[in-house]
């Protein structure tokens, strides 16, 4: 059985880019993803895309171009298509930089497919085999929830061990990592400090937060 794709365009410039996407990379259905300033774009290619290839189009208004909210936004589209769709793949081509730049981060922490449209042709961008949170193992993922559940910071590992239940040299493994295992912080989804009597202090980042709330639970 043939897989059913959801095409994500992100848009800013040149309309002409999106229809270039969907004849190298045929979709069954695309989501548009448009700052306020680009709805009335948005609005003029679902009809376009209506009128001339039977395709359904929705769009994703979003509130500003960074980065943290392209992979909130992304990681929402991914979760709720997921049962309708089993390929994924991103457009950048239609995109002022900011926003190409935070569709192509987002591509690469959720394993997906992405690509830059140069006139006629189109520029694949080297993808993960797997999703960023399939790169974090169980217990590196036990860990982020216990710092989590604690309001996103930990003033000492004395306290998120006992949070955790894991003993203080296990959860340094895990938080600095090693020159062969890279840790939490390495890896960008904690931040340490060193607070009061030299204890360490744990931070969730952003993208932390953002691959909690696509990692799977239980």
């Amino acid at each position: 059985m043939p897989l059913k794709t959801l095409q994500i365009a992100i848009l800013g410039g040149n309309d002409e880019a999106i229809f270039v996407g969907l004849r190298n990379f045929p979709a069954h259905k695309l989501a548009l993803i448009a700052l306020p300033q680009n709805m009335e774009q948005s609005q003029g290619v679902s009809a376009k895309l209506a009128d001339t290839l039977k395709l359904t189009a929705s769009t994703v208004e979003i509130k500003d171009s960074s980065c943290q909210t392209m992979l909130d936004t992304i990681g929402q589209l991914v979760r709720k298509e997921s049962e309708n769709f089993q390929d994924f793949i991103i457009n950048v081509g239609s995109a002022e930089k900011t926003l190409a730049c935070a569709g192509v981060a987002a591509a690469f922490v959720y394993g997906i497919k992405s690509f830059d449209v140069v006139g006629d042709h189109v520029e694949m961008f080297p993808v993960m085999k797997f999703s960023y949170t399939q790169a974090v193992t169980a217990p590196k993922i036990e860990i982020l929830r216990a710092i989590e559940r604690s309001g996103g910071d930990v003033e000492s590992l004395e306290l998120l061990s006992g949070i955790v239940n894991y003993g203080k040299p296990l959860l340094s493994y895990h938080i600095r990592g090693t020159h062969e295992s890279m840790g939490l912080e390495t890896l960008g989804l904690v931040e340490v400090e060193r607070g009061r009597r030299g204890r360490l202090r744990v931070k969730l980042t952003p993208l932390g937060r953002t691959l909690l709330s696509t990692a799977p639970t239980g």
